[in-house]
């Protein structure tokens, strides 16, 4: 005759849970330390910045890439038209710089190296300057005159035609501030010390990124802008 099934006694159970419950721990502890102990996972390869200074000469040749760089950083662009004016004047492969750090007064029709220029300008020396200098950030820049004109440099008398007749300059008057206050370059350049110093700052800045930059400090002709190009003198003055 088949016996009875005995239960084991009150102890065994607790034994075996005694068990079961150390194993898990000891289980944790290594699953625990495998974690801590595995080297950190490489963080995935970030895509190189398309868009920096050492670049702009290529981007006077190679306009495509220069739009790529200026997408890539969060600036936009659209094709202009070219232009032909006269023997000595127009220009081809220019674009308009339609979103960019700051606003601007009127269109910024130019070549696209000149955009790309403006754009690293706007961003890593007109940004950081206006925190420094006015303890708040620019609203609008404000252009003295358009990119595009077909006229000799002025100030000279050799009749040499300015880098605006290639849309290849830009020329700044001044800047408007979050707060409503204007600084321009023409009363500013000897004004107050913040503005001084703001103005210095922005033109000695964009040394860095462009090869011609005029101020009040190179003749009278500049007296009430700052001069931009990508033409062949460099200059910073």
């Amino acid at each position: 005759m088949l016996g009875f099934f005995r239960p084991p006694p009150k102890e065994g159970l607790e034994r075996a849970r005694l068990i079961a419950a150390g194993a898990l721990t000891v289980l944790a502890l290594v699953m625990l330390m495998l974690v801590i102990g595995r080297p950190p996972r490489p963080e995935p390869p970030t895509e190189p910045a398309l868009l920096r200074a050492e670049r702009i000469a290529e981007f006077s040749r190679d306009a495509p890439a220069c739009r790529a760089a200026l997408d890539q950083a969060g600036f936009e662009t659209e094709p202009l038209p070219d232009l032909r004016e006269g023997p000595r004047c127009g220009y081809s492969g220019a674009v308009e710089l339609t979103r960019s750090a700051h606003p601007y007064s009127g269109p910024v029709g130019g070549s696209c190296a000149l955009a790309a220029a403006l754009a690293l300008w706007e961003r890593d020396v007109v940004a950081p300057a206006a925190a420094e200098h006015l303890g708040q950030p620019v609203a609008r820049i404000e252009l003295a005159g358009a990119v595009y004109a077909c006229r000799p440099i002025a100030g000279r008398s050799d009749r040499r035609m300015s880098e605006h007749a290639r849309a290849n300059a830009a020329d700044i008057g001044g800047f408007i501030l979050a707060d409503g206050r204007e600084i321009k370059v023409l009363g500013g350049w000897r004004g107050r010390a913040d503005e001084r110093a703001f103005l210095r700052a922005v033109r000695t800045g964009a040394c860095g990124y462009f090869q011609a930059v005029l101020s009040p400090d190179y003749n009278a002709a500049h007296r009430d802008h700052l001069h931009f190009d990508l033409g062949r003198d460099k200059m910073c003055r």
